[in-house]
């Protein structure tokens, strides 16, 4: 989700704020230091390898609306110059529209790793190739950026649309998963990055797909917008990543009000659980700011990019600038029932 303008967020935030209380205390965590935030890295226009099943605002142009398309197979594909910081600058190498062949050429001939971005709720088409970008760019992770862009109405109100769009694009994503993975080149990797919505789409794509090992790197899930008794069962069912990563926050209103009006806990939402799976790293984003709601990708400070950064590249846990915690009621839970259930959860540094 996009940082929205006040006006439309009145009414969301009121609600969450009759719905908040203090949040209780679910971790057990040694005193961390505060230390200054690094500043985000250069940033620069560069190109965007997308793939969309949105319809096209014009045939000649690499625009697309928040609509379904319709027509055919549903994807268009296409490489745009795409600046990271929402300006207007521009790439050595022109923008094209492509055919779905001329695309897995491309990621063919690149050798190199692929990021894909699956956005989520409230972004635009132009906005989900800036966000791709920006993964990249400020995680400082040389890969080649894929956006996958549903067709999301891009305004907060259409919360319930989107939804349903998620659900549509579902067997286009499974099949453009598949088609991307086949088209690495060998001792490349496929890198999945999901924010919010996105999870939900992505986490039955992959239920659906029985990918290589040698083509999967890191698997992460940032905020989902995903019943959380789905989610664990979807995630289990995700394929042969390396290395799966989940990020939650105890301050995300966005998937607060999402929990209230689907009525049931999100995923991401750490106010009233911690989500701990066998073989997955749950990361807490509690202490960093991420805009009035605490869900707005464009706000992440750069501690958050440095992170996904370190996942890109395979850093573990223990190698991170992060603290380990203890979740209070799966650690009483194990005490009193000779259980060794999961029961860690790591933090981001507070700035």
């Amino acid at each position: 989700m996009k940082p929205v303008p006040a006006a439309r967020t009145v009414a969301v935030l009121a609600l969450v704020l009759l719905l908040s209380g203090c949040a209780k205390q679910q971790l057990m965590c040694p005193r961390a230091v505060k230390m200054p935030g690094p500043p985000p890295p250069q940033q620069h226009p560069a190109l965007v390898l997308f793939a969309t099943d949105r319809l096209a605002e014009l045939p000649e142009n690499l625009s697309f609306l928040g609509e379904m398309n319709p027509s055919g197979k549903h994807m268009s594909y296409g490489a745009k110059c795409t600046d990271p910081t929402g300006g207007k600058g521009g790439c050595e190498v022109p923008s094209s529209r492509l055919d779905q062949d001329e695309f897995l050429r491309r990621i063919t001939a690149a050798r190199s790793d692929v990021v894909l971005f699956v956005h989520g709720f409230n972004y635009t088409f132009e906005e989900s190739l800036e966000i791709t970008l920006r993964i990249v760019e400020r995680a400082k992770f040389p890969a080649t950026p894929v956006a996958y862009s549903w067709p999301s109405q891009g305004k907060v109100s259409a919360y319930d649309i989107d939804y349903d769009m998620s659900e549509w694009t579902i067997y286009h994503l499974t099949d453009f998963i598949r088609d991307l993975s086949e088209a690495l080149p060998e001792g490349s990797r496929l890198h999945i990055v999901a924010h919010s919505m996105g999870n939900r789409a992505l986490l039955m794509a992959l239920a659906r797909l029985d990918l290589a090992e040698p083509r999967l790197g890191q698997l992460i899930l940032i905020a989902p917008d995903v019943d959380t008794r789905i989610f664990k069962e979807l995630v289990v069912h995700s394929g042969p990543f390396h290395r799966k990563t989940l990020y939650v926050s105890q301050h995300d209103l966005a998937l607060r009000t999402a929990g209230f009006l689907r009525s049931s806990l999100r995923a991401g939402d750490a106010t009233k659980q911690y989500v701990v799976v066998k073989d997955i790293d749950t990361v807490d984003m509690s202490p960093m700011k991420a805009g009035v709601t605490g869900h707005s990708f464009y706000e992440y400070p750069q501690s958050m990019f440095d992170d996904l950064g370190a996942v890109l590249r395979d850093e573990t846990v223990a190698g991170r600038n992060l603290t380990a915690c203890t979740v209070k009621n799966i650690q009483s839970m194990n005490e009193a029932h000779g259980t060794s259930l999961p029961c860690v959860v790591f933090r981001l540094p507070s700035h």
